[in-house]
């Protein structure tokens, strides 16, 4: 399997200022291919950013000129300048569109994004329709409007602080990293060593200052600010998403640790829509599944 760990050559690693900040991203395929955004979820508190898409951006430069972009307060590119938007889902969103239009692309541009990465390209279609040629949601919750009261899902009692999101593990180890990483995974050996080299070093730089900012979060503002977080105009957005006008397709792992029932009501309400779900997939279905993913969303964005 080709990916970015053992295939440093097929692509490029690059900075632009986005914005205000100095954003990291990688870049692979050939130039004139139709662009393609990956856009990564959550940092799960170690500033874990676009290499979770270690198995899918050289395969998809084969066919498209592939973005993977470090959102605001991940990876390689700079924090909020309000340690309090780290982590917001829309201040990152609109990180994103500035960085977009820093590329100074001249076609529309595919958008893929999971989980609360879903969200945010979700909602730049929604609100910058004229960037977008077509839309991939990828397990997005978030989207979905799941884990929206305080007893949360399932899980969460066993990886999160009670009534928090606060995470259990040690996230300052490389055990710790694994066993929280692997909650998001159906084969767990796709939480690989190099993989687990690189969350490391991201740790080290980000995960004092997340939990400094998500223990607050808990603390001050909580489930009532979570919702409004992922709100436009008062509403969740889910209740946007019959707005969406370019063609979509959904993407949920069967047995996703965030449910399946709230995707497929999510995908009935978006038009021009398809879904697709994976067995033998959890949230990271891309990781559980990565010829199969590849595949499927090569097929769907070059389709007429």
């Amino acid at each position: 399997m080709e990916t970015i760990f053992n295939c440093p050559d097929s692509f490029s690693n690059r900075f632009i200022t986005a914005g205000e900040y100095r954003t990291h991203y990688l870049e692979a395929g050939e130039n004139g291919a139709d662009p393609l955004l990956l856009v990564h979820g959550s940092s799960c508190e170690i500033g874990m950013g676009l290499d979770r898409w270690y198995p899918t951006i050289i395969p998809l430069s084969e066919h498209f000129h592939v973005y993977a972009v470090d959102e605001l307060g991940h990876g390689d590119t700079d924090p909020p300048k309000n340690l309090r938007d780290l982590g917001h889902v829309r201040v990152r969103a609109d990180h994103v569109i500035s960085f977009i239009e820093a590329l100074n692309l001249r076609k529309k541009i595919n958008l893929v994004g999971q989980s609360q990465g879903g969200w945010i390209v979700t909602y730049i279609t929604i609100k910058r329709p004229d960037l977008v040629k077509k839309l991939v949601m990828i397990d997005s919750g978030s989207t979905a409007g799941v884990g929206l009261t305080a007893e949360g899902l399932p899980f969460f009692k066993n990886v999160f602080e009670p009534g928090t999101m606060v995470p259990l593990h040690d996230l300052k180890t490389r055990e710790g990293i694994r066993k929280y990483v692997s909650v998001f995974v159906y084969d767990k050996s796709m939480v690989t060593e190099k993989l687990l080299d690189r969350l490391l070093i991201l740790s080290g730089r980000w995960n004092a200052v997340y939990m400094k900012r998500i223990r607050e979060f808990w603390r001050e503002e909580g489930m009532e600010k979570k919702k409004q977080m992922y709100s436009i105009d008062g509403k969740h957005i889910s209740e946007w998403v019959e707005t969406v006008r370019v063609p979509t397709l959904v993407i949920w792992g069967k047995h996703s640790n965030k449910g399946l029932e709230k995707g497929i009501e999510l995908y009935k309400r978006i038009p021009d829509a398809q879904m697709h779900i994976f067995d033998k997939a959890n949230h990271f279905v891309w990781l559980d599944q990565p010829k199969e993913f590849n595949s499927l969303v090569t097929w769907f964005l070059k389709k007429d």
